[in-house]
């Protein structure tokens, strides 16, 4: 019975572990696990569905899906509440270790749950058209991550910070990633309330968690369970009593209780976890966007320093191949001449795998490496030092943007309005 009930446990946290990286934190471009949940699992529905029930029911189901983590939002932290009031309450009367004041905490804990979802469910990012387009054009460009030049999607100026997500198909400003569990992008405009949201359900399951496993431990003091006798369900003999048993004991008799808090235990590991990973970009001056777009200017950085490190200090020749003026110079140059030349590239070079035009760096695109490595002599490259995310205006600074964001404030939509009128008048002399 104890080996069977660890086994669940382990199975238990395994799986929801599984399916909370796959949600939260994998990307299913590159991670299996974020593949298979974001990717494989809803499309082999979808297939089914389409075979059984036909194309109808398969568009249905496709209309619905947008919901699903909604629905199973809802279905969870109701379902929770629901077992905490109907079983949890009952017990606070009695327990010397949980006051009855915590039910009227409770119910602001679970006021303030709902309303922080409703409200970030609610709250738009902000979009970018070409009407909206001053509002949110208040961040200059690093030349880095982002340059002045087109969105191919909807052909208008992609501003800085901004990005086109491909779930809701709209151009969302200082984009910050799409989040399921409110059924929406999160940017510039809801940011805060996605902050709010995600901080009241993390305080949520570790309050919950510990005041249950307070109220498991006043059951044990109240009946005095360390000195009560246990018999075996199947043998009916006797069974020594240790803390493994009292736990069983416990888990048994307040069985939707037990599961609720083992629920609230394993939620509060990825959901502190997240909270965390918010907290450091938001102080960094970053979007979770711009964060993995970070890792891949770092690493790539990374790589060719190590390259060009190891090939000064092997005192390897580096062969320029182009001048500044785009032809073969020819000449070799030495460690001490090289310094000074090497690692300069043309103006329209890309930060690897960034898709954006840098004039800054010196690490040349995916495609100029894959074509460099193909050759016999591979230039060796200074990437200089790491470029400054020039984004990061200070922890105080960085948390105002969010509290307060730049598209919302007077100057910019006096701007706004400023440029709103004049294109009217424009528009109105020309037709």
């Amino acid at each position: 019975m104890g080996a069977t009930l660890i086994l669940l446990i382990i199975a238990y946290f395994a799986f929801f572990g599984f399916f909370f990286y796959g949600f939260f934190f994998a990307d299913p471009e590159t991670s299996l696990s974020g593949n298979l949940v974001q990717y494989q699992i809803p499309n082999t529905m979808m297939n089914l569905t389409r075979r059984l029930l036909g194309p109808k029911a398969a568009t249905a189901l496709s209309n619905l899906s947008q919901f699903f983590l909604q629905i199973v939002y809802l279905f969870v932290v109701l379902g929770s509440w629901s077992v905490m009031f109907a079983h949890g309450y009952p017990m606070m009367d009695t327990s010397s270790q949980v006051s009855s004041y915590h039910k009227y905490s409770g119910y602001v804990v679970f006021m303030l749950c709902m309303t922080s979802w409703r409200r970030a469910c609610k709250a738009p990012p902000g979009y970018i058209t070409e009407n909206s387009i001053m509002k949110f054009d208040n961040y200059p460009y690093d030349n880095l991550l982002y340059t002045n030049k087109l969105c191919p999607t909807v052909h208008i100026r992609k501003l800085a910070r901004s990005k086109y997500d491909r779930v809701s198909n709209r151009h969302v400003p200082r984009f910050d990633h799409y989040c399921g569990w409110l059924n929406q992008s999160v940017g510039e405009e809801n940011y805060r309330y996605f902050l709010f949201f995600l901080l009241v359900h993390t305080v949520m399951v570790i309050y919950g968690s510990i005041v249950t496993t307070l109220l498991f431990y006043g059951e044990i003091v109240d009946n005095d369970l360390w000195n009560a006798k246990f018999a075996n369900a199947i043998t009916g003999e006797d069974v020594e009593t240790d803390k493994w048993v009292v736990f069983q004991y416990l888990v048994t008799t307040h069985y939707y209780l037990g599961r609720v808090l083992l629920l609230m235990v394993v939620a509060s590991i990825p959901l502190l976890g997240f909270l965390g990973f918010h907290c450091y970009i938001t102080a960094r001056g970053m979007t979770t966007n711009e964060y993995y777009k970070w890792k891949k200017v770092r690493r790539i950085h990374g790589t060719y320093k190590m390259n060009y490190d190891r090939a000064v200090k092997e005192g390897k020749v580096v062969l320029s191949k182009v001048s500044s003026s785009g032809t073969d110079n020819g000449k070799e140059h030495s460690e001490k001449s090289e310094s000074s030349t090497t690692g300069k590239v043309n103006d329209d070079v890309k930060v690897v795998g960034l898709d954006v035009p840098s004039k800054s760096s010196n690490i040349p695109t995916t495609s100029t490496a894959d074509e460099e490595s193909d050759d016999e002599e591979e230039e060796i490259i200074d990437p200089g030092p790491f470029p400054r995310n020039i984004y990061d205006n200070g922890i105080i600074e960085n948390m105002k943007e969010v509290i307060y964001p730049r598209s919302l404030r007077q100057d910019a939509i006096k701007r706004y309005k400023d440029w709103y009128k004049a294109e009217k008048k424009i528009r109105t002399k020309q037709d």
